[in-house]
């Protein structure tokens, strides 16, 4: 029981990325490489790095849509 991990922890990481990608990267990063020995961490760690991507393709997205 003791490498189950807590859902909290990937759903801060979600709200940082929408606020900062880059933060929520780094968190990403973070639970993916640091945190190998709980798998829910590992699995929300991945998808938490490819939405702070999305997230960042996005907003730039809409930034240069501004421009126009």
């Amino acid at each position: 029981m003791e490498n189950e991990g807590t859902i909290i922890i990937p759903i801060i990481g979600y709200i940082i990325a929408i606020i900062s990608p880059l933060i929520g990267l780094i968190y990403g990063g973070a639970l993916f490489f640091l945190k190998k020995d709980v798998a829910l961490y590992q699995k929300h760690g991945r998808l938490l790095i490819f939405f702070s991507i999305a997230v960042f393709v996005i907003s730039w997205i809409i930034r240069l849509m501004h421009l126009i």
